[in-house]
């Protein structure tokens, strides 16, 4: 079997630079195969006849211009001898004298006023040094000559064509002429070959032999490499299949070479990846569709808000009168519980107001240590009435963050607020920890500050809730105090969770960088639920 072969267990790497070793040097055998086979076929020799008569029709076109060029007024060029005849006499010697070195070549002229052939000569028949060889203008061929002849006047071009007759072939090529600027001709050459020289088939078919064992030598080395790359393939090919159903699919390549191996991780590292990507991207559509309603909702109780507070400041202003004319004490009691639910309606106006406005801070350097314990020791009387006890864990090195001093004492005071509520029924210990840490990303420093309560902690489904506006489990909460913490910490560039597991207690983790660019933060606009 193929696959048992040693040349498998070696890394692609290696196959191929073995496989591309073995086809130059095959490229190498076929180049000097090639040239040495060209000098036996028939082609080749047929080729260089061409290229014979073509130069001779060449050095006749030359010929012609040249002497041209001595006499531009003369009808024909001038010649040597003028006794001989008229100018197509003159032609017939002209030709005679430019052919008289190229062996077995016969030619003449074309004229296109006359469209007919002239000033034809074969100065190498049999040696003959006249002109009577005139007499024996190739007729069997002169159709073809004329045409070749007329096509290069006509075409400006050099033309050529190969007659393959019975006992012989017939090489024809023609050049066009020129007298100064204007095509008047051309001149043509004839080339007659019985058989040709140097051929020799036996030869060429030994070296294509040659050729064609080596290239199945290298057809099988080449079958060898595929057929492992092949398993290679097929296996990947599965394992992208199975990623189509199952990103969680992984490849095993333990034993197959390295690139497989490192392909097979790639891919194994893909699809883990976009799963990943596809759970966050899932959830993040999740939050903003919610974060869509939320916005749509604080524009709406932004409205209210707006709506409400005029003519609860009428309805205020008209209690105190009647309380201040009035002397009766059960009127003034009623005025009293009255302005008393007032100012907790306007209280709640203002919390909106507030939530659906940008938030503008005033950043200063504060050290997050200090500022928790001084809103822990303002708790102190309540927790204890409580039953809770706090616990502290600073850290010494801890550096100043820029924060605005009552955003974020507001934002401590909720959570410590909701976490001595929380173990109100039976006491517990508040732990709250705080130290100065890199990011996730390890780019920047960041303030961290944790709040571990033993309260009976929040069910899964409240959990994803909590930071919704007006969400609230407690009888008389208003739902807007971790909706508002969200958002300060927001605005300060931080980010803000919680954990918590029914019965154990809940964390709340606040995170603040060290140093942000101040920002105007939209709430109303910008709502989202971790």
């Amino acid at each position: 079997m193929l696959t048992r072969i040693p040349l498998s267990r070696l890394s692609f790497k290696w196959q191929i630079t073995l496989l591309g070793t073995l086809s130059v040097i095959l490229f190498l055998a076929v180049l000097v195969a090639t040239f040495s086979a060209l000098r036996y076929t028939k082609s080749s020799v047929l080729i260089d006849q061409k290229r014979y008569v073509s130069d001779a029709a060449n050095a006749l076109a030359r010929e012609y211009e040249d002497r041209e060029q001595h006499d531009p007024q003369t009808e024909v060029p001038p010649s040597p001898n003028f006794a001989l005849g008229p100018s197509d006499g003159i032609l017939t010697l002209l030709t005679r004298s430019v052919l008289r070195t190229a062996d077995g070549v016969e030619g003449g002229f074309y004229s296109t006023t006359q469209n007919s052939l002239v000033g034809y000569s074969f100065p190498t028949r049999d040696g003959s040094p006249d002109l009577s060889d005139k007499a024996d203008f190739p007729a069997n061929a002169q159709p073809l000559i004329l045409q070749v002849a007329r096509n290069a006047a006509v075409t400006h071009k050099a033309s050529e064509q190969v007659l393959t007759g019975v006992n012989e072939i017939i090489l024809i090529a023609a050049v066009p002429v020129r007298r100064g600027n204007i095509y008047v001709g051309s001149a043509w050459t004839v080339d007659r070959l019985s058989s040709l020289p140097g051929s020799n088939r036996f030869r060429a078919y030994l070296i294509a032999v040659g050729l064609g064992i080596a290239a199945l030598f290298c057809v099988i080395l080449t079958l060898l490499v595929v057929r492992n790359l092949q398993g290679g393939v097929r296996k990947i090919e599965c394992g992208l299949e199975n990623l189509k159903t199952n990103l969680s699919s992984q490849i095993p390549a333990s034993t197959d070479p390295r690139e497989i191996q490192q392909i097979a991780r790639a891919i194994n590292l893909l699809g883990s990846t976009l799963k990943e990507n596809l759970e966050r991207e899932k959830e993040i559509e999740d939050r903003l569709r919610h974060a869509e309603r939320l916005a749509a909702l604080g524009r709406l109780v932004a409205g209210v808000a707006h709506e409400v507070r005029n003519p609860l400041a009428t309805i205020r202003l008209r209690v105190q009168m009647c309380e201040r004319g009035t002397d009766n004490s059960n009127v003034r009691e009623s005025c009293a519980v009255a302005l008393e639910e007032i100012e907790r309606l306007n209280g709640m106006v203002n919390r909106l107001l507030s939530f659906s406005r940008p938030v503008h801070l005033r950043k200063e350097s504060v050290n997050l240590s200090h500022l928790v314990q001084q809103r822990l020791d303002s708790f102190q009387e309540k927790a204890q009435r409580a039953g809770v006890k706090f616990v502290t864990n600073f850290s010494r090195d801890g550096k100043p963050t820029e924060v605005e001093r009552n955003r974020m004492a507001q934002v401590f005071d909720n959570v410590i607020q909701n976490a001595i509520e929380a173990m109100s029924d039976s006491g517990g210990t508040l732990r709250v920890s705080v130290a100065s840490e890199m990011n996730a990303t390890a780019t920047a420093w960041q303030t961290n500050v944790e709040f571990r309560d033993a309260g009976n902690g929040i069910t899964t489904d409240t959990l994803h809730r909590i930071f919704d506006p007006f969400f609230t489990t407690k009888p008389s909460g208003t739902g807007l105090g971790l909706s508002i913490c969200h958002e300060l910490v927001r605005a300060h560039g931080g980010e803000i969770h919680v954990e918590s597991v029914e019965g154990q207690g809940t964390v709340v983790h606040i995170s603040v960088p060290l140093q942000v660019e101040a920002v105007n933060y939209s709430p109303v606009l910008r709502i989202t639920v971790p």
